[in-house]
């Protein structure tokens, strides 16, 4: 197996699945830790999974890209899509400390993605979102 894989997603929420069972082979086919792949996996199911439920609301196309690679020690991903602007890297979390009944819905699972990626970069490059992240493989053991 490769050391990259690329994937171009429909706008469809049954497309996540897909894209766990490519890193989990991904995974295997690296002997890389469980741990890592699992992070990788929540992390990509909670950002797709967004972007799938928020980002296409009012466009006619959709164009959703994955890449995933083993580099240096570390896995690299980059997803870019075409829907309306988002950072996740500074969207606003919810507040931990407030009570189930008072916290705002949302934002949980951005927390577990900067929390499981060492490195997470946004830029908006023309009609383009495109978030890269990082893991350190040996961190996730």
């Amino acid at each position: 197996m490769s050391d990259k894989i690329e994937m171009t997603l429909r706008n469809d929420i049954s497309e996540v699945a897909r894209v766990l069972d490519a890193i989990e082979a991904f995974g295997e086919a690296h002997d890389l830790p469980a741990k890592a792949i699992f992070q990788l996996n929540l992390a990509l199911d909670e950002l797709i999974t967004n972007i799938v439920s928020y980002a296409f609301e009012g466009h006619a196309e959709s164009r959703i890209e994955l890449t995933v690679e083993l580099r240096d020690g570390g896995l690299d991903a980059v997803l870019i899509d075409n829907g309306r602007p988002f950072n996740p890297v500074e969207a606003e979390l919810p507040d931990l400390g407030e009570g189930l009944d008072e916290r705002r819905i949302g934002g949980l699972g951005l927390k577990l993605v900067r929390t499981y990626m060492d490195r997470l970069d946004y830029r908006r490059d023309g009609e383009l979102n495109s978030l890269q992240l990082h893991m350190n493989v040996n961190a996730a053991d």
